[in-house]
């Protein structure tokens, strides 16, 4: 495990630790109001992102007690949000749009109690394999075990619909983040399917085995965004796994924060203003690196349809004024 990941682990543990012994022996935790955010299958970028959120949100807003809460992913947290099993997450501006709409996974229902807060981050969607398998080209997946994601995740939906989009068949299995790891380690599977970097799961693959991340040819990212237009190129720095020497060509794709409509404006405010000022955005970009794209994208709500909560509407006309 690299050391920047090292760090974000123990941030986080240790804020957990001092919310959880803050509580013990007071009449605090009674007195706040509960929020659930879900994030993403634990092994998954999102998972570690909402880990270190909830430890700002808990220690800078009064009267929260917020709760990281593990799902498969992007199509999971719309739904769960938008039935109002969560009040929190993350979510692909893709599957927002398909919610809102009643189209893809939600096909035939229409959901319209999601609220949008902000632009997260731009996350990469890339295929991982071992060197000693002689994986050299996303071609070279055909006929092989791949685990695309987990149940119900964005990155299960986005590995379908990319290997669809360029007519590579595979034999597909579900794992979670970690399971595919060790997986693909154990010689179990060819391949996995990631969004979002790093991710732990393969950055503890990394530390013990020569990983190599699949390049995408120009032709077939071409052939995605053709198909996808709201996956766009992209293009994985070098080192951002242990052995990874070379910039890797890939797409991506935008991730939002969520909320549902019940969630008050007071709460949807503090949030944002917590997630955005000098020292939340220091403490976060820490905890991990997709952390430092966060953003006010004013075609948000066009590329989803999903409106702004009334609380992200007043935050972001008082940054408009500054």
């Amino acid at each position: 495990m690299s050391k920047g990941v090292k760090k974000a682990f123990v941030v986080v543990a240790a804020l957990a630790v001092t919310v959880l012994v803050a509580g013990i022996g007071t009449g605090d935790a009674q007195q706040k109001k509960n929020y659930s955010f879900v994030s993403s299958n634990p092994g998954g970028t999102w998972y570690n992102m909402v880990g270190g959120a909830i430890g700002l949100y808990n220690k800078e807003i009064p009267g929260v007690n917020f709760s990281v809460e593990a799902t498969g992913g992007s199509v999971e947290n719309v739904r769960r949000v938008a039935t109002g099993e969560a009040e929190f997450g993350m979510a692909y501006f893709s599957h927002m749009a398909d919610a809102w709409n009643g189209q893809g996974n939600y096909k035939g229902r229409q959901l319209h109690d999601i609220r949008s807060l902000c632009e997260v981050t731009v996350s990469d969607h890339y295929f991982v394999t071992l060197k000693s398998k002689n994986i050299k080209s996303l071609k070279d997946l055909a006929g092989k075990k791949v685990a695309i994601g987990a149940p119900g995740s964005g990155t299960s939906d986005n590995s379908r619909n990319i290997l669809n989009a360029l007519g590579i068949k595979v034999e597909p299995t579900e794992l979670s983040f970690a399971n595919a790891a060790r997986a693909l380690q154990d010689g179990k599977i060819d391949a996995l399917g990631q969004g979002g970097s790093p991710a732990a799961g393969v950055v503890e693959l990394a530390a013990s085995q020569d990983i190599l991340i699949i390049p995408y040819s120009d032709a077939e990212i071409a052939q995605i965004i053709k198909t996808m237009p709201s996956y766009s190129k992209a293009v994985m720095m070098a080192n951002t796994y242990r052995g990874q020497d070379r910039a890797v060509p890939t797409v991506e794709f935008h991730v939002a924060m969520i909320a549902h409509k019940s969630v008050s404006d007071q709460v949807a405010y503090d949030v944002l203003k917590t997630t955005f000022n000098k020292d939340g955005r220091r403490f976060l970009e820490a905890v991990h690196s997709q952390w430092k794209d966060l953003k006010n994208n004013p075609n948000l709500v066009k590329m989803t349809s999903v409106p702004l909560h009334p609380g992200a509407e007043k935050y972001w006309k008082e940054q408009g004024k500054k």
